[in-house]
């Protein structure tokens, strides 16, 4: 192989690798621990409310802008801060979480389930709301909607990176691994 190509793929398989790794970890890190999350690890705090709004801010990345809303409410005698959030694209209004503001006001008293290891953090996640009849109005589900599908597309992805380093650096093993020939010792 001509030292000139050479070097340029050494470097993009390099690269892939970095790719797949990262995305790989940011799929355990950042996605895994939500996604897994059982309801025997979560903990309920109820409550009656001291307050609960909803916003709606203007996002921009790269350009694009987008709005966020933001359900927010509180726990009186409770010094946190409960909160979900969602990227609505160009809605002006998310109507769920219009609904489940409507309905907290209206019984006046909220169940939250929160990560038991999350208990201490002044805004931990919500995976569950209820309103003062147990009536669930936001749940585990609504929570790992967007997860299911980020998820194994990052697993998917970060194991296409490493396969093509692998394939670059090891040609004959990889082809014989997928079956496109055999592996022989050449004597």
């Amino acid at each position: 192989m001509n030292i000139n190509k050479k070097w340029w793929k050494d470097f993009y398989a390099q690269q892939a690798l970095w790719f797949g790794m990262a995305c790989i970890g940011c799929a355990f890190y950042f996605f895994a621990p939500t996604l897994f999350t059982t309801e025997k690890s979560l903990i309920e705090r109820n409550g009656e409310i001291e307050f609960v709004e909803t916003y709606y801010n203007q996002v921009s990345s790269r350009g694009h802008k987008s709005i966020k809303s933001e359900l927010r409410f509180a726990i009186k005698n409770d010094n946190k801060k409960y909160g979900v959030f969602k990227n609505i694209q160009q809605s002006r209004r998310n109507e769920n979480y219009e609904r489940i503001k409507n309905e907290l006001n209206k019984s006046g008293k909220v169940a939250v389930w929160v990560k038991e290891n999350e208990q201490s953090y002044v805004e931990p996640k919500v995976f569950r709301i209820a309103n003062g009849q147990n009536e669930i109005l936001y749940d585990m589900d609504d929570v790992k909607s967007e997860l299911k599908f980020l998820f194994p597309f990052l697993l998917i992805l970060g194991v296409f990176g490493i396969g093509l380093y692998f394939n670059h650096k090891y040609p004959t093993r990889m082809k014989s691994l997928i079956g496109k020939k055999p592996a022989h010792n050449k004597v």
